[in-house]
């Protein structure tokens, strides 16, 4: 089973492109499985192929690990006017009540069409992806409870 796929890994990477402005993940989740987390494709066509080898990829793997999770896997460009996040702190007096110094911090968003899209002070800072990848609920929670 491991020669058909490397193959499969090997056609993903042949239509793989760092600068692509396409990539695929599932259309429910968002999640982006292996062999396709990472990578992105120059060409609506060429996403489209991976997600064909990439499904097959997965169904071989299944047959090893019923409980393999399936993807519905759909294509989608990657937005031009992705947001830009600036996040500054600086200290501020006192301490919080676990010991650690009081800081300010803000938080500025910002794209190429507009000068500032929005800019918070103080206000909880959740990060909901990493990696492009959708974090668990439980890591949203924990970072909520910090209250950093």
């Amino acid at each position: 089973m491991a020669e058909p796929l490397d193959r499969l890994r090997e056609q993903i990477d042949d239509r793989a492109d760092e600068d692509g402005e396409f990539y695929v993940a599932c259309a429910d989740t968002d999640r982006r499985p292996t062999p396709l987390a990472g990578r992105r494709f120059p060409s609506e066509s060429a996403a489209r192929e991976a997600a064909d080898r990439a499904a097959t990829y997965r169904a071989l793997l299944r047959e090893s690990d019923p409980a393999l999770p399936e993807y519905r896997l759909a294509v989608y460009e990657t937005p031009r006017d992705a947001p830009t996040m600036v996040s500054t702190r600086e200290p501020a007096a006192g301490r919080r009540s676990n010991g650690l110094p009081r800081s300010s911090r803000s938080v500025t968003l910002s794209g190429e069409r507009e000068r500032e899209w929005l800019r918070m002070e103080n206000a909880p800072l959740v990060h909901v992806r990493h990696d492009g990848e959708p974090l668990d609920d439980d890591a949203v929670a924990r970072q909520l409870d910090a209250k950093l």
